[in-house]
């Protein structure tokens, strides 16, 4: 019979106390908590209209990947002011 849990490792659940995730947060950079903000509000508010300008940017990025075009994080950070 297999473990239970995640991964086999017998971990049922982790409760997470919200002043531990906020004593990481206080720990982070000026741009990690940029960064981890937009990660956030995408989890908090799911549901967002795409203009139509956007979807366009998506298909012309989605495009790029599909023809193997790469670009670099660190570029894209700074295209971002990241």
């Amino acid at each position: 019979m297999p473990e239970k849990g995640y991964n086999g490792l017998g971990v049922i659940e982790v409760a997470v106390p919200r002043e531990d995730v906020k004593a990481l947060i206080d720990r982070l950079s000026d741009e990690q908590v940029e960064a981890l903000w937009i990660i956030l509000n995408s989890m908090a508010w799911p549901e967002a209209e795409v203009s139509a300008e956007d979807e366009a940017d998506i298909e012309e990025g989605l495009a790029d990947l599909r023809a193997g075009l790469k670009a670099r994080a660190e570029d894209v950070w700074k295209d971002l002011g990241i």
